[in-house]
């Protein structure tokens, strides 16, 4: 059967046969005998006849035959951006990504993103043109594709790539004057996250992998970074912003002053964190100012440089666990659980402000819980 939605300034013919979309097309708000007659032309090439027993319609319009679609208005009815706006979805990404982008933390992460949208031919339709139908197709793709290491994509990457585009046009609607865009985003069904990950490292493991980060063909930074982000549970740019004045506090405190949610936070140092900051500070000569990782321009790059070690070691032996360099902020919670049983006493350490999303980052032994019942 055959539909006809307002979308916008612009009206959209879908038709479906048992539920899937075999055809879609969009017209000028004002071409309403053109889409009669396409969405007629779509139906007699497959065969569709009466209303089938399809599924319910994801788009989030209310839907009409195409017999009930309405008439054209008279030009001097029509408002003046009738035809739609005329900005495309290549031009919004490329203007966010210059003017907005650059204003947030995660700007580096969310270029990758802005980027792989860029890449979609999608990216050529003007935004008013863009479907729900469209992305949820989109988002079935994605699911099935398979990533650089030969998994699935991820739901979390999915869920950022959607709510970036989702952000986008939001940001049109209201900075760049264009108030009666719709947000197609809205309409699409978000794929369920994983469950936490299990991240765990034995003993011997861990010596693996600091033995591995130590090679002399690594940065001299790699090592001393990585440690303190198992010792610490620092995220990534937040060990990027220490200064070598801050990691002498009397009290061994790290005090923290731009966090990813935007509190100041004072991050408690233990005996061994102290240790591995302090040989940092001396190979480095003592510094008494400036950055304590001078030679770590952006953040990026720590992470890159980590997963090249994670593949050197899993090359040499398959059944090591593939550890990101987040994951190092997991099993630095875990740790950590064993001393500070208070968990408002953790998450004023990690810097986490919900318990809920602290559960993630906890990943005990089932025999330690069993050891210590008794």
């Amino acid at each position: 059967m055959a539909y006809v939605e307002k979308r916008g300034q612009s009206l959209r013919v879908v038709v479906r046969v048992r539920g899937k979309v075999e055809a879609q097309r969009t017209f000028p708000l004002e071409a309403v005998e053109e889409a009669r007659k396409w969405g007629e032309e779509q139906e007699a090439a497959l065969g569709v006849v009466g209303r089938g027993r399809g599924r319910k319609r994801e788009s989030v319009a209310p839907c009409r035959t195409l017999q009930d679609a309405p008439e054209p208005k008279p030009a001097a009815d029509l408002p003046s951006n009738a035809t739609g706006y005329p900005l495309t979805l290549r031009e919004a990404l490329t203007r966010y990504l210059s003017e907005e982008s650059p204003k947030k933390k995660g700007h580096e992460q969310e270029k990758g993103r802005i980027g792989s949208w860029l890449a979609l031919p999608l990216a050529d339709k003007r935004m008013v043109d863009i479907t729900t139908v469209e992305l949820v197709e989109w988002r079935q793709a994605e699911e099935q594709r398979r990533g650089c290491r030969g998994l699935p994509i991820s739901p979390s990457t999915i869920r950022n790539k959607l709510a970036i585009l989702s952000a986008i046009y939001q940001h049109a609607r209201s900075e760049w004057a264009m108030p009666d865009l719709q947000n197609p985003v809205r309409g699409v069904k978000l794929p369920k996250n994983r469950k936490g990950r299990d991240v765990r490292l034995t003993t011997i493991q861990r010596e693996e992998l600091w033995k591995e980060l130590r090679n002399p063909i690594r940065k001299p930074y790699l090592y001393y970074i990585a440690r303190l982000a198992a010792l610490t549970a620092m995220r990534q740019g937040e060990l990027w912003q220490i200064s070598c004045w801050e990691c002498w506090d009397k009290a061994n405190v790290i005090h923290l002053t731009d966090t990813k949610n935007g509190d100041n936070r004072d991050v408690p140092l233990s005996t061994e964190a102290v240790k591995v900051l302090r040989e940092w500070w001396v190979e480095q000569g003592r510094p008494t100012a400036g950055p304590l990782f001078p030679d770590v321009v952006r953040p990026g790059t720590v992470v890159r440089s980590y997963q090249k070690v994670i593949r050197a070691i899993r090359k040499r032996n398959p059944t090591f666990p593939h550890i990101t360099f987040h994951d190092l902020r997991h099993i630095a919670a875990t740790d950590m659980s064993k001393k500070l049983s208070n968990v408002l006493e953790l998450s004023a350490v990690t810097g986490h402000k919900s318990v809920q999303v602290l559960k993630r980052y906890y990943n005990p032994d089932a025999k330690e819980l069993a050891s210590k019942l008794g």
